[in-house]
């Protein structure tokens, strides 16, 4: 008997055999329902409504074949966000999804051991969510906005919009951990380009209508509106209310521009949600959270809508125009 040849049969045997164990073992991850745990702060929504759900579902993730959600949403409220991060973690999904620090704090701090993807985040190193963007040291990852650096663009955008401009109201939410240094680096923005700044706490319905009795109180010529979840989500009574008041404002989002804000600078969010259903895609199918860098948004749009600055009788500068990615008429 060949001693040497058995040996190489039996090796054989032995690498196919894993081969297909393996091959096995991956076919049946492929067919078992993946599940996932959405936190919003606004209210629950079904998945067919989420961008980042209709994604995945572009990507093979069949919502009731091949994955089920677990929504939560917060209403508004931040005090709940613990209980609903708690809920969530106990549903036992293999990803969480959630949006700003605010949420990702809460989620890390229910959980160390499930990968979280947020699709929108201001400074994760600032927030202590990392200490590294290209290796994210925590079980935290997903898309910036840039908002240090855009906060202060839309300031400069404000004051070429009119030059006389002196008062600003500075739409903001005093929660979280990088509110502080947000508001600073506004005011330090404001005070290189010569403008007083003030700041009005917007979380829920009736700080709007507490907020602007402030705008009119301390006359403010404009408005910046910061990119916070409850700005996001009060977004339309923001926008009537300036419109009422004849304000102009700046947003963050285009698709706010659409819905009849005078102007807006900021990423894409399309971007951000396509960006984080590839990033959970790949967590599903064994990617490492440290393996998943933090990206910030690589296209940046000024969106301006021409009805709204005739219906407040604003002209906007040439130079302005010809800038803007998208112009409304």
């Amino acid at each position: 008997m060949n001693l040497g040849a058995d040996m190489r049969r039996r090796e054989f045997i032995k690498i196919i055999s894993g081969s297909t164990l393996a091959w096995q073992r991956a076919a049946r991850a492929q067919q078992r329902s993946v599940r996932i745990g959405i936190l919003l702060l606004g209210r629950a929504v079904p998945p067919k409504e989420l961008a980042i759900a209709s994604e995945l579902a572009r990507l093979g993730y069949d919502e009731g074949r091949k994955v089920s959600y677990e929504i939560r949403g917060a209403d508004g409220d931040f005090d709940r966000l613990s209980m609903l991060t708690r809920e969530l973690v106990a549903t036992k999904p293999d990803v969480l999804v959630g949006a700003s620090e605010v949420a990702a704090d809460a989620l890390a701090k229910a959980t160390h051991d499930i990968p979280i993807v947020i699709t929108v985040m201001a400074d994760p190193i600032a927030s202590g969510l990392t200490s590294s963007m290209s290796r994210p040291t925590r079980n935290v990852t997903g898309f910036t906005i840039s908002s240090l650096t855009l906060s202060a663009k839309r300031l400069e955008l404000l004051h070429e919009l009119i030059p006389d401009l002196r008062r600003v109201a500075y739409l903001t939410t005093p929660v979280g951990p990088v509110y502080n240094a947000f508001e600073q680096h506004v005011r330090e923005a404001a005070n290189a380009l010569g403008l007083a700044i003030f700041s009005v706490p917007i979380i829920n319905e009736k700080t709007v209508t507490d907020g602007f009795a402030i705008v009119e109180r301390e006359k403010a010529q404009a408005i910046l509106v910061e990119t916070t979840p409850s700005n996001v989500r009060l977004s339309i009574r923001i926008i009537d209310e300036c419109s009422f008041r004849a304000l102009p404002a700046i947003h963050p989002w285009y698709f706010e521009v659409r819905t009849g804000a005078l102007m807006s600078y900021g990423p894409t969010m399309l971007e951000n949600h396509v960006g984080a259903a590839r990033y959970v895609d790949r967590l599903l199918k064994g990617a490492k959270i440290s393996d998943l860098p933090i990206q910030e948004p690589t296209e940046i749009r000024l969106a301006i809508n021409l009805g709204t600055a005739r219906a407040i009788k604003l002209i906007i500068p040439p130079t302005l125009l010809a800038r803007a990615d998208e112009v409304i008429e």
